[in-house]
């Protein structure tokens, strides 16, 4: 982190509140003038008409309260990427627009008035050090996409991700106060995460997959259903519970409440339990993965309840005849009671897209095809392949972007690994911090490796978190930034 101060100012003189609530307010009487007028005229239907007005009092509402308490950003940041394809805001008819990148607008807008309005010299900026370190990634995106794009409308919607995620965590970095601010946005993101294990234990009842295609409801013979919760995928689905699992359990170190400790450990196992029910190959080796770097990076207590949940793991792969059998066919390895089909289709799929992005690396190694160009190019190896990703970032990043786009790619999560390595070296003897701190950092050694069998360059959630995490260690600092006053 690169910074001065590490908090923004709250508007003391409330200009800030009155000019924008003021220029809001006015823009939303001129638009319904706008809609009475066209109305009139044009006999236009009055829902549609009123709807953006309805979103434009909204945002004002937002904009006031942001403005006076800021933590507020965040916490409807962590609903937004909780609800994933459900924060969509298509009605507005602005395409790929979604909550989270509404509340980014806002809170750059916020950041952009402020220096205008206040009276007292603004805070400076904060820049995460993860988030720096992704900006020539980024650069290598936007430069691949305008020299070899086949469809600039086609890869623009997958450049926005790797564009504008690390904009977003530099900007959520500024509305973070403090370290108790911090711990509190942890534990609410832990809570918040119960809400898609409500919709999987719905469809559990009624046998009916909220989001995504039919084709992913069931597995095997005998018709195993698959939650995935309010996600499109149950894939996704188990990236929220690299997190919040760890996080669960290790709260129960932090608290000092037995009863807070026994719901938290049923909460755990509430969502162990769900996890299992994804019937999610990728998820159940980067779980595990999780718990191991918990082995190594945590101490004590800590270290042996991992271990202890490595052990329960495989007890569940060795008891769980289902879940046993959907792992054995990543080593080729089909049960009897699993159809051929169910068993190795996904996988004979990922290995054509793996082995079509690896051949396209050794065909172009330099600078690759270009981003967001695979999915055309797999269609050569293959006429089943219907992908647009090869199910493995690394892959996908050597494949579009060459040697390269991988080595900025590399500089980045080398930079982000030394960065965490030294907050977590600033949060050990902290008995309030250290547990939560060491479950992040085990969740993104999962979402690392969980990147080996999925392409997760467009999942926002680590972003949220990011800003959080840094502000964990002491004095909000992970690197080159003062404690706060």
């Amino acid at each position: 982190m690169i910074a001065i101060t590490p908090y923004i100012d709250r508007p003391r003189n409330e200009r800030l509140l009155i000019v924008g609530t003021f220029l809001t307010a006015f823009g939303f009487m001129a638009f319904i003038v706008a809609a009475f007028l066209c109305g009139t005229v044009h006999e236009v239907w009055w829902g549609k008409a009123f709807l953006p007005g309805a979103f434009l009092l909204l945002g004002v509402c937002l904009f006031c309260a942001v403005c006076r308490w800021p933590e507020l950003l965040l916490h409807l940041m962590l609903v937004g990427v909780i609800l994933d394809q459900w924060e969509a805001v298509g009605a507005l008819g602005i395409p790929y627009l979604t909550l989270s990148k509404a509340l980014m607008l806002l809170a750059l807008f916020i950041l952009v008035a402020r220096p205008l309005l206040a009276r007292n010299k603004p805070p400076s900026l904060l820049f995460p050090t993860a988030a720096l370190a992704h900006l020539p990634f980024s650069f290598v995106c936007l430069v691949s996409t305008l020299a070899f794009s086949y469809s600039y409308r086609s890869s623009f919607r997958w450049l926005l991700a790797p564009l504008l995620l690390p904009v977003m965590a530099i900007i959520l970095s500024q509305f973070i106060e403090g370290q108790k601010n911090a711990v509190r946005l942890v534990k609410t993101f832990a809570l918040f995460s119960f809400f898609p294990m409500f919709v999987a234990g719905l469809e559990v009842l009624s046998h009916v997959h909220v989001m995504g295609p039919a084709e992913l409801v069931s597995y095997g013979a005998n018709n195993i259903f698959r939650v995935a919760g309010n996600f499109e995928n149950p894939n996704d689905f188990v990236t929220l519970m690299l997190f919040s699992i760890p996080l669960l359990l290790l709260w129960v170190f932090q608290t000092e409440s037995r009863i807070s400790r026994l719901f938290l450990l049923a909460g755990a196992a509430l969502q162990g339990a769900v996890l299992l029910k994804t019937y999610s190959r990728s998820g159940y080796v980067s779980m595990g993965v999780t718990f191991v770097a918990l082995v190594f990076l945590a101490r004590k207590r800590i270290r042996w309840t991992a271990v202890a949940c490595c052990i329960f793991g495989i007890a569940a792969f060795l008891t769980l005849p289902d879940v046993r059998d959907r792992i054995l066919t990543l080593f080729g390895i089909r049960a009897g009671t699993v159809g051929l089909s169910q068993a190795f289709g996904s996988i004979n799929l990922r290995k054509i897209l793996m082995v079509a992005a690896w051949n396209e690396f050794l065909h172009h190694p330099v600078l690759g095809i270009g981003f967001a160009n695979l999915g055309a190019r797999v269609k050569h190896y293959s006429t089943l392949a219907e992908g647009i990703t090869a199910e493995n970032t690394y892959l996908q990043v050597l494949a579009e972007m060459g040697l390269v786009g991988f080595s900025a790619y590399l500089f980045f999560l080398l930079s982000a690994w030394k960065a965490m390595m030294t907050g977590l070296k600033q949060c050990r003897g902290n008995r309030k911090i250290e547990p939560l701190f060491v479950a992040l950092a085990a969740g993104y050694c999962g979402f690392a490796f969980n990147s080996l069998l999925d392409t997760n360059l467009a999942d926002n959630l680590p972003w949220v978190l990011l800003p959080i995490m840094v502000f964990l260690s002491p004095g909000g600092k992970i690197s080159g930034c003062r404690k706060s006053p």
